[in-house]
């Protein structure tokens, strides 16, 4: 078998499928299909997914030989210098690219930016959203809801675009610092559109990501009824002027290069403090999925499941 530099998804299609086809097409989703060998730098620090399930990271030294027809790489890691046949390794990222899900935590974009991680994702079974990146600069990420039997003009729709100012090492501890501001139209129905302007600063360290944001509504009714077709309707108070906050935390076990929990704390207008919300969730990813499981709660004692499923496939 070869090597990939990235895991490509796959998707499938239901009707009659066995289950030994599907264990195949969700081991290739999570896994990657193995296409490639990619050209390694030397110096260059890489994670490492083996057949048997092994997760490693190290700096790549050099290729070479454990016989005349079974070419190895060698890797400088933590407890000596490694020895890995090329057939041995299912996956190969370089460090800094294994996790590229950074730019969102669940549902508070971050201030890094989506640049290259481009990516389509779907929010609970009923919304379909989508992001793009222009170099290190601009994001754009738009989401649209399916709902059944809810007309066209009472779904509800956003496109959020963001403007990374501030990209630079962390002084006080290794890992990155960004700074951003963005604004987002948000249509609670087409007979309610909202306007909001923000400003986001996130701290990346070596397991932790941190988030915090500052927001104002500019324009919008104060006073909305949103309609869900047959489902009936909320009636919403939200005045303009309005300034809220938003805290996300980002954090991975550090036995896990798979998995991290993920936790984020909404304010809608900061004088009133019923208008929080909170979400707690964990995120299930490799370098080109991330599944994401949560429940949030917002001003009731039960709380609401929530999962989002992105796929970044370039």
């Amino acid at each position: 078998m070869g090597v990939q530099a990235r895991p490509m998804g796959r998707g499938c299609c239901g009707g009659g499928i066995s289950r030994p086809m599907l264990f195949f097409l969700l081991n290739l989703l999570l896994s990657g299909a193995v296409v490639a060998q990619p050209a390694l730098q030397p110096g260059q620090r890489y994670l490492l997914r083996l057949l048997n399930g092994d997760v490693l990271e190290g700096q790549f030294v050099d290729s070479t030989q454990l016989s005349d027809t079974l070419p190895a790489w060698r890797f400088r890691t933590l407890i000596g210098t490694a020895t890995i046949a090329v057939r041995e390794v299912a996956e190969l990222v370089p460090l800094e690219e294994h996790y590229r899900h950074g730019h969102r935590i669940f549902l508070q974009p971050t201030a890094e930016p989506v640049a290259s991680n481009g990516f389509i994702g779907l929010a609970g079974l009923f919304a379909l959203y989508a992001g793009v990146g222009l170099q290190d600069w601009l994001s754009v990420v738009g989401g649209h809801t399916l709902l059944p039997k809810v007309p066209a003009a009472e779904q509800l729709w956003v496109l959020n675009v963001k403007f990374t100012l501030l990209q630079a090492p962390n002084l006080t501890m290794p890992g990155t610092l960004w700074l951003a501001v963005g604004g987002n139209i948000t249509a609670l129905n087409s007979a309610n559109q909202l306007l909001h302007l923000y400003a986001v600063g996130s701290v990346a360290g070596v397991r932790t990501r941190l988030s915090a944001a500052v927001m104002a509504k500019l324009a919008g009714e104060d006073l909305m009824t949103v309609r869900f077709g047959s489902w009936g309707s909320v009636p919403v108070a939200y005045q303009s002027g309005a300034v809220g906050i938003a805290l996300g935390l980002d954090y991975r076990p550090s036995a896990r290069r798979d998995m991290r929990l993920l936790l984020e704390l909404w304010n809608a207008d900061i004088r009133s403090p019923s208008r929080t919300g909170i979400l707690a969730g964990v995120r299930l990813y490799n370098s080109a999925v991330a599944l994401d499981f949560g429940l949030f709660w917002f001003g009731y004692p039960l709380a609401i499941p929530a999962a989002n499923v992105a796929w970044t496939p370039l």
